[in-house]
């Protein structure tokens, strides 16, 4: 009996079109130029400065976050040609935290994940106090910390104020400047509190705010032009037109739309289909 050998994700077929699940390659990440800009320009001298990314739901910011930190160590012949990957010199070291996974939500498991990320001791107990030691003693090397839904960790109870204070003191005061953080959320960091309506300490430290919009014309027309086999004219327009840029909805009408091509599809069926689809998205076009 012929036992099948093991699926090797590398050699798979990239999809040129993602839709629902965040990028993490950083080839199928289109645009975002000026953030990307204004994201590692206060990461190239220290002391570290801090960025928030405010956008809606399906605006792209898990995928911009992993993008943020994929980018500087993949080979340019893993990268489209036009794509840079010289933002920032090599050496960082990321540390990709989502608060969205329950176990984020408990503070020994969160600090653990860190501190392991950074490949350091873990001390017992591996408490707030344990983890500043940890770090004082052991971190060297410029350290970027990307925080996934803020808001989410807001609402633990085991993520308290002591513990905010203690984030805040990190990027604030420890590692000679060495650390930042960039965190996502729906919302501006002046309007965050804990469930009691108190303010969280963590988030005066951030001065730099940038909102996630659409993509410009140009960045949008790029992506679309990823298809394997090229778009009518007229429906490139009509793409455009239905999405008003955001990235989340031309992949979603643009995979329709090859779809349709790639199973020789007569008329605009696709259309009306891609529409429904993306019927529950359509609030980022009131943005």
């Amino acid at each position: 009996m012929d036992i099948p050998l093991p699926l090797v994700f590398s050699s798979v077929e990239r999809s040129p079109f993602v839709v629902g699940p965040p990028i993490t390659d950083p080839r199928q990440f289109f645009g975002r130029e000026y953030i990307l800009k204004r994201i590692f320009d206060v990461w190239k001298c220290v002391p570290f400065q801090h960025i928030a990314v405010v956008g809606a739901k399906r605006s792209g910011k898990t995928s911009l976050l992993h993008y943020v930190r994929r980018i500087i160590d993949t080979p340019q012949d893993q990268l489209r040609p036009e794509q840079k990957n010289n933002w920032l010199l090599p050496g960082y070291q990321w540390v990709f935290v989502d608060f969205q996974d329950p176990r984020m939500g408990y503070q020994e498991n969160l600090l653990r994940y860190i501190l392991l990320a950074l490949d350091m001791p873990i001390p017992e107990p591996c408490d707030l106090v344990g983890f500043m030691e940890i770090t004082d003693m052991y971190l060297e090397i410029p350290t970027i910390i990307l925080l996934d839904e803020i808001t989410a960790g807001l609402a633990s109870p085991e993520l308290d104020e002591q513990f905010w204070w203690g984030l805040r003191s990190l990027g604030s005061n420890h590692a000679g400047g060495k650390i930042g953080f960039l965190i996502t959320a729906h919302e501006s960091p002046e309007d965050f509190s804990y469930n009691d309506g108190t303010p969280s300490p963590f988030f005066n430290i951030f001065g730099h705010i940038l909102n996630l919009g659409p993509l410009t014309e140009a960045e949008a027309r790029m992506l679309i032009g990823n298809s394997p086999i090229p778009f009518a004219e007229e429906d490139v327009e009509w793409i455009l037109a239905q999405s008003s840029y955001w990235p989340a909805l031309i992949q979603m009408l643009s995979h329709s739309c090859l779809t349709s091509l790639e199973e020789n599809q007569k008329g605009l069926e696709w259309r009306t289909e891609a529409l429904s689809r993306m019927k529950p998205y359509r609030y980022l076009l009131d943005e």
